[in-house]
């Protein structure tokens, strides 16, 4: 019977596979080779941090020859997605098992690699011997997080000479600004000095690697990255293309009208070529920031039958308040120091005057007053209760009562805060091809990102969580498998996830030894 219920929807999805293709550089663009056929490939996206991929080849392939000498090659690799991209760099080849028989294996990560091979100089336009900046040892700079993570990008990518530019135009990441006609009370006035302040990132640099030294803000607002490769054919993206150190030194004068402004009439270094105003000249990267997107209406069930299977875990907070102290921007101790050893002074001088009392407050603000600071959240220590409650962490010690102080401490709080995480398999798109699936926006609402908020049920429990990446695996057995993860996924899996945070982890250490004096 036509009307059968097992006639009415498909049981199965088309499968179209992966489209990938193998990039070299010649001049001034990248040409693509199709990879054509594979036993096995896998795809990651990441709201921040790189994603890794796995191709699984035959040993006969057609390409394999193209693949050797892999150390000295930089062999790029280009896919997409439901019109989502992928790009990224071929990383290990390994070749396994019985002659004739070998199992072929291409592995790598995407394009956001590239913000743990630059670090944040004090002074770029200087050699590393000689680091003197307006700040002292630092490089200070405060705004929204979008202009901070482009103005130290766009200084350090230009020294070292690499096509790595910033998406234009700069755009907000953190919350709306306030309407006014809401403050009718001195409650609501505070309110919005407290949220003016939040809303400000202020960030560091003391040669710090560029992912390590947006870590906190990136925490603290919620938002990612991008990091895609145009390969130098069609329409160059809109970018602030510094290409050279005249062009650097705008970005270092951010009081400058030329500052991420090619449009303007007085910009005399972008008038030299005004066809190349916001232009790249050659294939090179493109770097932005991304917010999260509120997709709440994408639902997945327990029920629904898409969900293959689920790991869903939760952590209970283990400390609620942070102790951020030592070392902080020299500039900055000293403005604060001088006015309060002045204003104690005063005030010594005129309850015992003679005594000269205010002589000896100095080294006191060194050593004890503004040594260490310390932040609580106290809502989830109401929360837990006070009494079970677990105690402190300590945070830092470089930053003690300097303007990233908030950020620190705040950063440590929220890795310390406990958390869920829910990583789904399922089927892309469900068995009949309704369902959920990776991919841009294509009208039906079933289609979403990585930063999407989404709704979870499972038997009368709701979560909202955002995702923070999602892999996408082709086995070559008629359907692809998506594996979203809801919440930040802190469990480390597989080796190239495992490299990318073992580097992390290292050049924290690393730079805090280098820079411990």
């Amino acid at each position: 019977m036509i009307n059968a219920p097992g006639y009415a929807r498909p049981t199965a999805a088309p499968v179209d596979g992966f489209d990938i293709e193998l990039g070299k550089r010649n001049g001034t663009k990248i040409e693509w080779t199709p990879l054509g056929s594979y036993k096995a490939a896998e795809f990651g996206w990441h709201f921040f941090d790189p994603a890794n991929f796995q191709i699984d080849l035959k040993p006969d392939h057609r390409l394999i020859p193209e693949l050797t000498g892999l150390r000295r090659k930089a062999i790029h690799v280009r896919t997409f997605r439901n019109g989502i991209p992928y790009t990224g760099r071929l990383m290990q080849r390994r070749l396994t098992g019985k002659p004739g028989k070998e199992s072929v294996s291409l592995t790598g990560f995407d394009y956001k690699f590239q913000m743990q091979r630059a670090t944040a100089w004090v002074n770029p336009l200087f050699p590393p011997e000689i680091q003197v900046g307006l700040t002292g040892k630092q490089d200070i700079m405060a705004g929204e997080p979008d202009f901070l993570c482009k103005y130290f990008g766009a200084k350090n990518w230009t020294r070292l000479d690499k096509p790595i530019y910033g998406a234009l135009p700069i755009h907000q990441v953190g919350e709306d600004l306030p309407d006014l006609d809401d403050i009718a009370t001195l409650d609501d006035l505070l309110e919005l000095v407290n949220t003016a302040v939040g809303n400000v990132a202020v960030v560091s640099a003391r040669f710090t690697q560029l992912d390590e030294l947006f870590k906190l803000t990136r925490n603290r607002f919620e938002f990612g990255y991008k990091m895609d490769l145009w390969d130098g054919t069609g329409t160059p993206p809109n970018v602030f293309c510094t290409a050279n150190l005249a062009q650097l030194q705008s970005v270092i004068d951010s009081t400058s009208d030329n500052f991420l402004n090619f449009l303007n009439p007085d910009n005399y270094l972008g008038l030299l070529d005004p066809d190349s105003w916001g232009k790249m000249d050659r294939a090179g990267y493109v770097f932005d920031t991304r917010t999260k997107r509120d997709m709440r209406k994408l639902e997945w069930r327990t029920d629904g039958g898409q969900i293959l299977n689920v790991d869903m875990s939760e952590e209970h907070a283990d400390a609620t308040r942070a102790i951020v102290g030592g070392k902080a921007p020299e500039i900055l101790n000293q403005v604060i120091e001088w006015g309060s050893n002045f204003a104690i002074q005063l005030l010594l001088n005129a309850l015992a005057p003679g005594l000269g009392l205010g002589l000896v407050v100095g080294d006191l603000f060194d050593n004890i007053f503004f040594a260490y600071q310390q932040f609580y959240d106290e809502d989830l220590e109401d929360d837990i209760g006070k009494d079970d409650a677990f105690g402190e962490v300590f945070a830092d010690n470089t930053a003690a009562w300097s303007a990233e102080s908030y950020a620190v401490g705040q950063g440590s709080l929220n890795d310390h805060s406990g958390g869920e995480t829910i990583a789904l398999t399922v089927a892309s798109g469900g068995a009949d091809g309704r369902g959920n699936s990776f991919g841009v926006d294509d009208n039906t609402g079933r289609r979403y990102d990585v930063g999407d908020i989404h709704t979870f049920h499972d038997r009368g429990t709701t979560v909202e969580q955002y995702v923070s990446s999602v892999t996408v695996k082709d086995s070559r057995d008629g359907r692809m498998v998506e594996t979203p993860v809801l919440g930040e996924d802190k469990r480390v899996r597989g080796a190239w996830s495992n490299f990318i945070a073992n580097m992390q982890g290292f050049a924290q250490t690393t730079r805090g030894i280098a820079n411990s004096t």
